[in-house]
């Protein structure tokens, strides 16, 4: 993983697999007093009606991708994006320089010692500017069927899917320099993050 030392604050990028456990991890942070920036949120904001990335979704996938209220059919475009690569790759191509552009601007008016950057598909991203460490949510991946299933409602085959569509577990520890594991109770969880914290605020030099 790329490290450039671009952004003053000192950068920890947290990933993991789907249904890993990273919201429960970057809530503790937050209420830790540590700044967490959300890349699916900033993804979410900037497709929202009236906003330019939205026009050129429609203008590439089609009218049919918005509903009767203006908003983008996630479903829809799931769906398509799973099963086209080039599709996904078109995608990528509108909504990565814009969620970007929204890390470097809000970085750069955080006054903490270090944040927390959620990019759950950095395995499958690659290099990220301004990350000066990885720390990866990680479970076995029965356990991530079991809580996808019942968190989506969905059947097994549909969450094996969801996991197979994403990097294998192997890919993203090779890319973390910390690992914290998510298999046990909440409250050992929160342990584990709090002796982090710690950790980072002595890297972070505050």
């Amino acid at each position: 993983m790329t490290r450039t030392g671009q952004y003053s604050v000192f950068t920890v990028a947290l990933t993991g697999g789907i249904a890993s456990g990273k919201t429960l991890v970057s809530d503790e942070f937050a209420r830790l007093g540590v700044p967490v920036i959300d890349t699916d949120v900033i993804a979410r904001q900037i497709v929202e009606p009236g906003q330019p990335a939205l026009r050129e979704i429609r203008k590439i996938f089609g009218s049919n991708i918005i509903d009767p209220d203006g908003r983008l059919r996630r479903k829809s475009l799931r769906e398509i994006i799973f099963s086209d690569p080039v599709s996904r790759k078109k995608l990528e191509s509108i909504l990565h320089p814009r969620i970007r552009a929204q890390v470097q601007s809000r970085k750069s008016s955080l006054q903490s010692g270090y944040c927390i950057l959620v990019i759950p598909l950095l395995a499958e991203s690659g290099a990220y500017p301004g990350i000066d460490r990885v720390l990866l949510v990680d479970v076995d991946p029965e356990i991530q069927i079991v809580r996808l299933m019942k968190r989506d409602d969905c059947s097994r085959s549909q969450a094996q899917l969801a996991l197979s569509s994403q990097a294998q577990r192997h890919q993203r520890l090779e890319i973390a320099d910390d690992v914290i594991e998510n298999s046990e109770s909440v409250s050992i969880l929160y342990q584990r993050v709090a002796n982090l914290h710690a950790k980072y605020t002595l890297l972070a030099g505050t």
